[in-house]
């Protein structure tokens, strides 16, 4: 399974990481709210122009707010960019534990930052942020682009 697809199974877990509602999530990457709803629920295939948006809205979140989007870096790597890297029972672990945490940001109960927080502790306890640590990136701009690279060096 390739990044979009893995992407789109995971864009509700994401978008509440990254604490948006569909309509605010939509607006971000110029789609509507009915879009980023038929995506999650796969009644519409995730394209790579949208993929493309999606990427440079969370690498530019991510850049604007590092101490409270730690988790969503990891989401994105363990989830996304390099699941392969990473134990099945570690991975399903912690998507439990993120979807179960992550609702919290949307419902206002408790603050991106503090979800973030206790999700690292989490991947911690699992082994996951160990591997995720000494990942070194290529950089442009201040955001990671490896993603990027991937997906281009694909469509050659």
């Amino acid at each position: 399974m390739d990044e979009v697809n893995r992407l789109q199974d995971n864009m509700l877990l994401i978008r509440r990481a990254a604490g948006w509602t569909a309509e605010e999530f939509g607006r971000r990457i110029g789609v509507t709210r009915q879009t980023i709803n038929n995506l999650e629920a796969k009644r519409n295939k995730l394209n790579q122009t949208q993929y493309i948006a999606i990427r440079t809205v969370l690498d530019a979140e991510i850049n604007a707010y590092p101490e409270e989007t730690e988790i969503l870096k990891c989401l994105l790597e363990v989830f996304i960019d390099n699941p392969e890297n990473y134990d099945l029972n570690a991975r399903e672990e912690l998507l439990a534990k993120a979807n179960m945490l992550t609702p919290s940001i949307l419902a206002g109960t408790t603050s991106r930052a503090d979800v973030s927080k206790e999700l690292v502790k989490i991947t911690g306890a699992l082994g996951i942020a160990s591997a995720i640590a000494p990942i070194a990136l290529p950089l442009i701009g201040g955001g990671s682009t490896a993603w990027l690279m991937k997906i281009l060096k694909e469509k050659k």
